[in-house]
């Protein structure tokens, strides 16, 4: 399927991009912060940052077998961590709220990142961004709920076409996602300061931080 081969290759690049573009900005402007909290984060990014005199990252996912002695990393819940409040110079987290439930989840896990850093740092997808990051579908994320289903992942998105998703698998991820807009990053992060990452003038996906 060398057409779906070449479409990947050029969202990886597109993807790299920002990724790079976003890396150099963080270790510019949060070069102060020393003490840093990753809220579903992985170890390997901060490898490629020289700022953060220890990381502590936070996740559900098993830790990986070789840890540096400059990271902990716990097993747990990022929405309920049990740290001080201001515990840490920056609390991050990156494509990460959009996975972690309701938006009532969502609301704890901002409430716990504004509680927990001095600053904060929280990029997620723009929900009206009409290609869907996780599917590469055009518009799906915009259907109705039930009318977002196996059927559509399937047929109408890369992700289907590529990995053929049984029923469960689709569901599983379609429930897994809970894209979010400006107006209610604004709403989870009073106070914070919103940068848009655009993608041939429409803005992917945000930045909020203070």
């Amino acid at each position: 399927e060398p057409s779906m081969s070449i479409v990947h290759h050029i969202y990886e690049v597109v993807g790299g991009y920002f990724r790079r573009k976003r890396l150099r900005w963080l270790t510019t402007e949060f070069r102060d912060c020393h003490q840093v909290i990753d809220l579903g984060g992985r170890v390997d990014m901060w490898k490629q940052t020289n700022f953060a005199e220890h990381t502590t990252v936070v996740n559900i996912e098993p830790a990986p077998d070789s840890l540096p002695s400059t990271f902990t990393y716990i097993l747990g819940d990022a929405r309920a961590t049990g740290f001080q409040n201001q515990a840490f110079d920056l609390a991050f987290s990156n494509s990460v709220i959009e996975h972690v439930g309701s938006f009532d989840d969502q609301k704890r896990f901002a409430h716990e990142m504004l509680r927990l850093g001095k600053r904060v740092y929280c990029q997620t997808p723009n929900k009206w961004f009409p290609v869907e990051p996780h599917f590469l579908g055009l518009c799906v994320h915009w259907l109705p709920g039930k009318w977002f289903s196996h059927f559509v992942d399937r047929y109408l998105t890369l992700h289907g076409w590529r990995y053929r998703p049984s029923r469960e698998e689709s569901v599983a991820l379609i429930n897994s996602i809970r894209l979010l807009t400006r107006a209610q990053l604004l709403q989870l992060f009073p106070g914070c300061k919103i940068n848009s990452e655009r993608f041939l003038g429409l803005p992917k996906s945000f930045v909020v931080w203070k």
